[in-house]
């Protein structure tokens, strides 16, 4: 073999020779697992990218698209929207359709109407039981197989009741069905009825696709037996049974490969809602992003190519450089920061180095300790045998330190505290924060509240330049067990809320106190709100007050009798409709505060806006809230008439109605009832000759002839009969009344 000019047979060209040869098979097993993964890194970025778009289109169908439909049908359509007169609806529910023809008929109105509204609803239906009958959006069925939807209502199940149901229309159109119980919200076995709506599903496909990026982008929705319901794109027989067999499997972003699709990525997600049993799928070509790969690729093989002829030049270094190791220690001997080396010879040196390290190793070996302890207390410590410091055989008890005055380094400088006995580790977790590890002898007597009194002389012997709260856990075991300790001291300290932040309160106390939270009766401060008695309302605000800083409950008891108190406090500003004056996102974290007594006074503060605005605009708001439960009392004279019914009707409490009705109609809710009613039955009297006494007062809302006549005697001095035959004399000059029946 004929050499090369520029080459020589030497152990220096053959040392080069060696090294590159490593390095170009070190270099083909690194490029060639770089390929690969870049090209794994491709489709894992796709597919994420791709989950991330299905986490999109999940929320905008679940979360938008049909909760839209579901909040229509039950929080609107169902209670205000398309039922003017609930009483029509009860009718309707109670009975069949025979002399409800009118009803019926406004009643399809209502459906039309609420179809109108929702954009996409092909029809609203309503089954009634009673009578087996159907009303949609355009027509009426006097029995259920007149309908195309007879087999679907045969088929209904209860476990179809409040879930969409993909179903074929009578028309042939595919749509997604809500079905709902009537009347809604009732339990049982035998709904009166069902009321359900139909989604066209070629407009749900379009909403779905418009939230797409691309074209290339092809999403699916099976449901919960594999079934597809709905698609943005059509797909071959190839890639829909690539796409099932990959969800059956349970793999997301998979790559696959088909003769007639080309290279595809995969991605599919389970939906997001409990019962909903949707999968979301898409499908993203790879040809879209071959350039992208391709520049990759390239710039692998580039970097190759750059690490090759690096590792020739270093090569040539390691083999012109492997020598004199001491000449280069002794040089970075010399350089390190913090060492005297004048006139000392090379190994005089490298001890006087090495004693060096060694304290700078015991000092880190200190530091290294302290954080251990740090991480022991915290619960993060994986080594807890190498705390050889702490003594083995007793008990510990943590206390929590909080700064309110000073900083924790002042703690450094007490040996003892207070001069007790009990031996100790200080631990100082920052500026503000330390903690306190007692050791207590094994045997004797367990008192959780032992830490107390050196902490106790500690507070008193420091005066005010450092002062402190803290927290004492219970005694512990083992070592393992300090961060338990530690924990539940750090949750003793929470109770500075109630007993200031410079409390002592140790674990013990907390288990005696009471977990139950006191009740008020709420509707008092609800009632001072609304009617702008500021007074009333601080009295009460007192009162909690005084019962809540008694110091026997515990913390949880006393934020939940205060979250109740704020609940109380907007729901009048809901009453009141002062959102404006109150802003309704996290109204108890606003209020609350360090301690009790601040958090009661943001109540108070607040409370007072709302009573002082209140008294301040007048009586405008209660005159028209009564006017309007004077007109429904009016209307409704043959109805049975209560404060509990005009609650209903206003949505307010019967006790302020009640209130409300004696400011504005200077008179009670019963004498107005009672003196309306006997008024229309005394004009009837005189009207409707061919009426009876019995008839008249049937309609005016009184069910025994005996009561009607005691009340109305009390009130014109005579029976109805008398009055009836008085007046109609007096009107024709003197001529004897016809007897009316009673």
């Amino acid at each position: 073999m004929k050499k090369l000019p520029f080459y020589r047979d030497t152990f220096f060209s053959r040392l080069i020779v060696s090294y590159t040869a490593l390095a170009v098979v070190l270099l083909g097993l690194a490029g060639g697992y770089l390929y690969t993964q870049a090209n794994r890194m491709m489709v894992d970025e796709i597919a994420r990218d791709s989950r991330s778009r299905l986490e999109t289109a999940k929320d905008y169908v679940e979360r938008t698209l049909l909760r839209k439909y579901e909040d229509q049908l039950q929080n609107k359509a169902v209670s205000t929207v398309f039922i003017r007169d609930s009483s029509d609806l009860n009718v309707l529910l109670d009975n069949g359709w025979e002399g409800n023809l009118s009803r019926i008929a406004a009643f399809r109105q209502d459906l039309d109407m609420f179809k109108q509204v929702l954009e996409g609803v092909s029809n609203v239906t309503v089954y009634f039981r009673q009578g087996d009958y159907i009303v949609d959006s355009a027509n009426f069925y006097a029995k259920t197989e007149h309908s195309g939807d007879a087999a679907f209502m045969k088929g209904l199940q209860r476990s179809d009741l409040n879930r969409w149901i993909v179903r074929e229309l009578p028309k042939g159109t595919q749509a997604l069905t809500y079905v709902v119980n009537l009347p809604y919200g009732t339990l049982g076995n035998s709904p009166k009825g069902f009321l359900y709506i139909d989604v066209d599903m070629e407009y749900l496909e379009r909403a779905v696709a418009s939230i797409l990026n691309s074209g290339s982008e092809r999403l699916y929705i099976f449901n919960s037996s594999g079934q597809l319901i709905m698609q943005t794109a059509g797909a071959t027989k190839e890639e829909m049974v690539l796409l099932q067999r990959s969800i059956g499997q349970g793999t997301t972003g998979t790559e696959m490969s088909g003769n007639k699709t080309g290279t595809l990525v995969l991605s599919h997600l389970e939906g997001g809602r409990p019962g909903s049993g949707l999968t979301y799928a898409m499908i993203r070509p790879m040809d879209s992003f071959v350039l992208a790969s391709k520049q990759l690729k390239a710039k692998i093989f580039t970097g190759c190519g750059f690490v090759l002829m690096l590792g020739l030049g270093i090569s040539y270094l390691i083999s012109k450089r492997f020598y004199l190791p001491m000449k280069r220690l002794v040089q970075h001997v010399r350089n390190l920061p913090g060492l005297n080396h004048m006139n000392t010879n090379e190994y005089q040196m490298i001890d006087s180095t090495l004693s060096f390290m060694g304290q700078k190793i015991l000092n880190l070996e200190s530091q290294a300790q302290q954080n251990e302890m740090k991480h022991l207390l915290l619960g993060a410590s994986l080594g807890v045998e190498r705390l050889d410091a702490l003594p083995r055989h007793c008990r510990y008890q943590v206390a929590h330190i909080q700064l309110v005055d000073g900083r924790s380094e002042q703690l450094k400088i007490i040996d003892e505290l207070g001069g007790h006995h009990m031996p100790y580790e200080l631990v100082i977790l920052n500026p503000q924060e330390s903690a306190i590890v007692f050791f207590m002898n094994e045997g004797g007597a367990v008192d959780e509240a032992a830490a107390l009194e050196p902490l106790a002389r500690l507070q008193r012997e420091t005066g005010d330049g450092l002062r402190f709260g803290a927290g004492i856990g219970p005694p512990v075991q083992t070592i393992e067990e300090i961060p338990l300790s530690y924990r539940l001291a750090h949750q003793a300290y929470r109770y500075r809320f109630i007993y200031g932040p410079e409390a002592l309160v140790s674990h013990a106390q907390i288990a005696t106190l009471d977990p139950k939270p006191p009740s008020f009766p709420l509707e008092i401060f609800k009632n001072a709100l609304k009617a702008g008695d500021v007074t009333r309302a601080n009295r009460f605000i007192d009162e909690v007050y005084a019962v809540l800083e008694q110091r026997n409950l515990q913390l949880e008891a006393v934020e939940l009798a205060l979250l109740q108190m704020v609940s109380a406090l907007y729901e009048s500003v809901i009453d009141l409709e002062l959102q404006q004056l109150v802003p309704p996102f996290d109204l108890f974290d606003e209020l609350k505060k360090d301690t009790l007594a601040d958090t009661i006074g943001s109540i108070r503060d607040l409370s007072e806006r709302i009573g002082i605005h209140v008294r301040e605009s007048g009586n405008h708001a209660h005159e028209e809230v009564i006017l309007k439960l004077k007109a429904y009392i009016d209307e409704h004279l043959d109805e049975d008439l209560s404060l509990n019914v005009l609650s209903e009707v206003a949505s307010l409490a019967p006790a302020y109605i009640s209130t409300l009705f004696g400011k504005v109609m200077n008179e009670s809710f019963t004498e107005y009832v009672t003196r309306t009613r006997l008024k229309k039955a005394a004009d009837m009297l005189l009207t409707q000759d061919n009426m009876s006494v019995s008839e008249i007062a049937s309609l005016v809302g009184y069910r025994s002839i005996q009561y009607f006549h005691t009340k109305f005697k009390a009130r014109y001095g005579v029976t109805p009969v008398q009055y009836r035959q008085r007046k109609a004399a007096a009107g024709e000059g003197g001529k004897p009344a016809s007897k009316q029946p009673l």
